[in-house]
Parts: C-alpha cells; sequence; structure tokens
C-alpha cells in the first residue's frame, strides 16, 4: 500500500489489521468461556445477551419486562431505556448478533486502548488479542455478551480524546461532551460517578449536558414503561437485585468484602457503603490531581475502579476498569513506582480471578471459608483500596512539601 492508496482505503485497511486478530480469537474462544457452550456447531452461552433479547422481545409484545425471565433463570436487571436502546436485537437471527456484539465489544476495547496511546497498527492488533485471552473480566464480558466493555468505552471516549492536531489541541468533537457519560449512566447507573468527576473537574458544561442526557433518557424510559421505571427503581430502593446476594465470592465490591468477613447483616452493608463512599471522595481527589498533572487516563480508570468498588454488586466481569489502569500505569513516566507497581499486581490479581478459580462458590459455600480463602476472596478490593491510600498519602505528603 503505497501513499497513493486514498486514505479512507489506508484507514479501513489498518482498523481491519487492528480488529480481526483479537475478533477472531473471542469468536475461538467463547464457546469455552461460559460453561454449557458448544464449538461445533458453534453456540456460546452468552447468558447476558440472551437476557437482552429476550427482554426485548417481551417489550415489543407489550409484557413487563422485569418479570422476564431466560430458559436460565435470569432476570432483566437494567433501567427501562437500556431495553429500548436495545431493540435492534431482535432482527434477524441470534447468531448473527452473537458475532455483532462480540465485533462491538472489541471495537470498544480498541478504542480503548487507542485512547490510552497504544501504538497503532500491528501493536494494536496484538495488545488486543493479548487482553481477550488474559484478563478475565474482557474475556467473560465476551463470554457472557454483556455491556462492560461498550460502557468503559462511552466513557473514555467523553473524557480522552483520540484526535488531537499537529499543534496539540484537541479538534472539534461531533457531539458536546457528557452526553456519552449521561447515555452510560442511563444504560447502567454506575456511571453516574463519572458526571460528579466531570463537576470537579471543573467541567461543569459537561456536566449539565451529561445530567441531561441522563434525565432525558430516563424519562423517556419511564413514559415508554412506567410502570417498569416504578418497578425498576423501587426494587433498586429495597435493595431487590434479583442476583446472587452480596456474599458471593463473584461480588468483588466492598460490600462484598464486609458482608463476607461479617455475614450478610444490614449493617455489614452499612459499612461496606461507608467506606466505599470514604474511597470514593479519595479517588475523585486523587484523580483531579492526577489528572491535572497530565495522566489523565489512570486518573479516568481510577474513577472506573470506584465504580466497582462502590456498587453493592460487582461481579467480577465488572472489572474492565482494570484494563486502562494497567496500561496507563505500564506507559506512565510520572507516576510514582510504588504506584505503578500496586496498579500493576491490582490488574495481574483480576486478571487471573483467582476467587473464582480456586475457591468453592455454591450456595453457602462462603460461610465456611476459612481465613486464608477469605484472603483470596476479598483481596481483590483490597488491593485497590490500598492503591487509592497510597496515592491519597503522596498527594498530602506533595501538598505538604509545597506548603513548607
Amino acid at each position: 500500500m503505497t501513499q497513493r492508496t486514498p486514505l479512507r482505503v489506508r484507514r479501513l485497511t489498518r482498523w481491519l489489521v487492528e480488529f480481526l486478530p483479537a475478533w477472531l480469537v473471542a469468536l475461538l474462544i467463547l464457546p469455552w468461556v461460559i460453561r454449557n457452550g458448544t464449538a461445533i456447531p458453534w453456540a456460546p452461552q452468552t447468558t447476558d445477551l440472551e437476557v437482552y433479547v429476550w427482554a426485548v422481545r417481551d417489550l415489543l409484545a407489550g409484557k413487563d419486562i422485569y418479570q422476564t425471565q431466560t430458559p436460565l433463570g435470569l432476570w432483566f436487571i437494567y433501567p427501562p431505556i437500556a431495553a429500548v436502546l436495545m431493540i435492534p436485537l431482535v432482527v434477524g437471527p441470534y447468531v448473527l448478533w452473537q458475532l455483532i456484539w462480540t465485533g462491538l465489544l472489541i471495537a470498544a476495547q480498541n478504542s480503548v486502548l487507542v485512547r490510552l496511546r497504544v501504538p497503532r497498527g500491528w501493536a494494536l492488533a496484538v495488545v488486543s488479542a493479548c487482553v481477550v485471552l488474559a484478563m478475565e473480566p474482557i474475556r467473560t464480558t465476551l463470554g457472557y455478551g454483556q455491556v462492560n466493555t461498550m460502557l468503559m468505552f462511552l466513557v473514555i471516549a467523553d473524557l480522552l480524546p483520540d484526535r488531537v492536531g499537529a499543534d496539540g489541541k484537541v479538534r472539534r468533537r461531533f457531539i458536546p461532551q457528557g452526553t456519552l457519560i449521561g447515555l452510560a449512566a442511563a444504560i447502567k447507573l454506575t456511571p453516574l460517578v463519572f458526571l460528579v468527576f466531570l463537576l470537579v473537574l471543573g467541567r461543569r458544561r459537561a456536566f449539565v449536558v451529561g445530567t441531561l442526557t441522563f434525565v432525558v433518557l430516563t424519562v423517556v424510559g419511564a413514559l415508554l414503561m412506567w410502570e417498569g421505571t416504578a418497578t425498576f427503581f423501587g426494587g433498586l430502593l429495597g435493595g431487590d437485585t434479583k442476583t446472587s446476594g452480596p456474599q458471593y465470592v463473584g461480588n468483588q465490591s466492598l460490600v462484598g468484602v464486609t458482608t463476607r468477613l461479617l455475614g450478610p447483616t444490614p449493617g455489614a452493608t452499612v459499612l461496606g457503603l461507608g467506606i466505599a463512599a470514604v474511597v470514593g471522595l479519595l479517588i475523585l481527589l486523587v484523580g483531579l490531581h492526577w489528572w491535572q498533572r497530565g495522566e489523565k487516563g489512570f486518573a479516568v480508570a481510577l474513577g472506573g475502579i470506584a465504580t466497582c468498588l462502590a456498587s453493592p454488586l460487582s461481579w467480577t466481569h465488572h472489572w474492565v476498569w482494570v484494563l486502562p489502569l494497567g496500561v496507563a500505569a505500564a506507559l506512565s513516566t510520572k507516576l510514582p513506582a510504588a504506584t505503578r507497581v500496586l496498579a500493576g499486581l491490582l490488574t495481574l490479581w483480576v486478571s487471573l480471578c483467582l476467587p473464582l478459580s480456586v475457591l468453592p462458590y455454591g450456595e453457602g459455600a462462603v460461610d465456611h471459608y476459612n481465613a486464608g480463602q477469605q484472603v483470596v476472596a476479598n483481596l481483590g478490593p483490597l488491593l485497590a483500596v490500598v492503591l487509592v491510600v497510597q496515592l491519597a498519602v503522596g498527594v498530602l505528603r506533595e501538598r505538604n512539601t509545597r506548603a513548607s
């Protein structure tokens, strides 16, 4: 391919070089990621994608999507507007959407890597394929047919531009900043953390845009499904998640830690939420510090870690945010060595997913964990807290040094 080749052709060729290896690797391993999938015929057990399809079918049939239950006994647990946005899933055969959904997740993953300054071309292709194989949250998000990587992409695309001119200035945005964060928050509430982050950054206009986007989409969902909206938010406030309880070892949030250590009591839940609130506040302040020092990818990744720690339920596949955390720490020239080591350890631990690999996790199993098993079950969130505390101490020391 020469300089005379049209620019669009060169860009498309590069994009395919970057996209196809990871996509093909994902398609090859998908039948084995979640149990009961088959390779011949190719039929991965994309259980969450199945939930989305069933919910959309019931939505179009005028049924209550919060009574929708798949043959595997799974429920639709997202706001009503999420089902509305997923309506295209009923067009065409299910296997086609398995292929497309996997492709969308890989494209989102690659876009995140580009914004973290991973080199384009074959380097990006190799990194992306390795991520699919090596990182449990990314791999199981693909396996379940989940939305986690797409939501991460929406947030990062809103905060980290990929188009920077030769003069270092960001080129014009196609949509106002805050829109994509608002969209992500409307689909799944945890990205609301990033609206607060916009406010902390002083991006008031982006905060308003994001908030309005979230509110408008939520209202649209309410107008289309008033009873469904009441059911969803009422269940959320009442603690009915229609999922496994917080003690389950796959829940790697701080509430999961406190309920495993202290039992599934209201006090343990409140304690977990209280610790999460303090850690979340520290992350916002530390994130602002490193954003102002040019480590924007790392700052945004910390915000994603905050969503994982703060949510009462954060399954292992929700921890896709270790991808930008690990990449940003690895490529950084400004972060302290201790921070890079801790971020690397957290990324490695989450990627290995030992809690689900070596521990029993059947019903009631957590009640019989010994001390060593409790360490394995809870080390991930605790490592994240240690990282945040280390960062906060570093910021305080720097400020004290400047003051003196």
